[in-house]
């Protein structure tokens, strides 16, 4: 019992020693941690505040846009927090293909209370780029001609790249290469607009398009209104591209449409391209059960060019679809009011996707 409790003590100052040193182990490393997090929220708020806006070709002083001039620091945000700034539609941008979003402000010299902000979505690619403009663009929208955008489907391969505009009130967006660019004003007017065109040409200017950016696809379509004297046609500015579930199949991907004038009557024509001839006949077939299952019902189809094609048509709820094959592609009609005018603006584009497939 003596020897026992003489070592007692001499225990308890071991035990006591290697608990001050756990503790102070683990002062240190909590004091680590902290640091670290530290570290990467500053990390963080420093590249979400990037005031560096030359690698977009916009410069302080700002000279092809007039008296705008940028207010404040860049702010960056990637597919983990885009929700912060566009709640609501982050979700098409992220199955598009999105990579990063950076935002700048701009002031009017004369007046700070006028001005605008500008969204650059970094898309990965032209395809993706154009289709999330394509999507979003607004009924009231200008075209606009001089940003080098080509003005019909005739004049793409001559205009090349893969740049497209338009302004819609106090709002202006591009598709420019791998970018999608808004800028989105605080107010209507003039000189607003004028000054979102100079932030405009300096991006044009900057991002400039190159051979791997041109959708070629855009220029499968019939002819345009208006080219070599046509009245009827595609009508030129109407493209979209749907990258998944179009029409609301998943199973229809790379989806091109664009509206179609035949007379009096305008009615939407699509395609997509697939892999091979039993692919696009299976996507065709496909997509026929899919409105059957839906509530279509099954039309008989008129045109000679249409049946030699396979081409299947359904009323769909008082709307006429039509679908087809041919070579690659699967195409067809989506919601038209009128079937002649919907098998009409169909043989024309069997007739062309016969082009591309020869």
């Amino acid at each position: 019992m003596y020897l026992l409790s003489r070592r007692a003590p001499h225990c308890f100052a071991l035990r006591s020693k290697a608990w001050g040193r756990a503790r102070t182990l683990e002062s240190a490393v909590g004091v680590l941690i902290l640091l670290i997090l530290v570290a990467t929220a500053v990390g963080i708020y420093f590249v979400q505040r990037d005031y560096n806006m030359s690698r977009f070709g916009i410069t302080s002083e700002q000279e092809s846009g007039g008296d705008f001039l940028p207010v404040g620091k860049a702010e960056t945000y990637n597919t983990d927090n885009l929700y912060e700034k566009i709640d609501g539609k982050a979700p098409m941008y992220q199955e598009a293909g999105f990579v990063k979003l950076t935002t700048q402000r701009f002031a009017a010299k004369s007046d700070s209370e006028l001005g605008f902000e500008l969204y650059i979505y970094d898309m990965n690619n032209a395809k993706n780029a154009f289709s999330v403009y394509s999507r979003q663009k607004r009924a009231d929208a200008t075209d606009l001609s001089d940003l080098g955008a080509p003005a019909s489907p005739d004049s793409l391969a001559s205009r090349g790249g893969s740049v497209f505009g338009y302004v819609a009130g106090n709002a202006i967006c591009i598709s420019l290469g791998k970018n999608y660019i808004e800028m989105i004003g605080s107010a209507e007017s003039n000189e607003l607009v004028d000054g979102m065109k100079g932030i405009a040409k300096d991006l044009s200017a900057k991002f400039k398009p190159t051979d791997k950016d041109k959708i070629a696809e855009l220029g499968y379509f019939p002819t345009a209104c208006g080219e070599q004297g046509r009245t009827e046609g595609t009508v030129a500015g109407s493209w979209k591209l749907q990258i998944d579930n179009a029409f609301g199949f998943d199973g229809l991907t790379n989806a091109y449409s664009a509206l179609y004038k035949s007379g009096d009557k305008t009615v939407s024509i699509f395609f997509s391209r697939r892999k091979n001839a039993d692919e696009a006949k299976t996507v065709a077939k496909n997509y026929y059960d899919f409105l059957i299952t839906n509530g279509a019902k099954a039309v008989t189809v008129d045109s000679e060019i249409l049946k030699s094609a396979g081409a299947s048509v359904v009323d769909f709820y008082g709307a006429f679809e039509m679908v087809f094959s041919t070579g690659v592609f699967v195409g067809g009609v989506h919601e038209a009011d009128n079937k002649q005018a919907a098998e009409k603006a169909a043989e024309v584009l069997i007739g062309r996707l016969k082009e591309i497939n020869d």
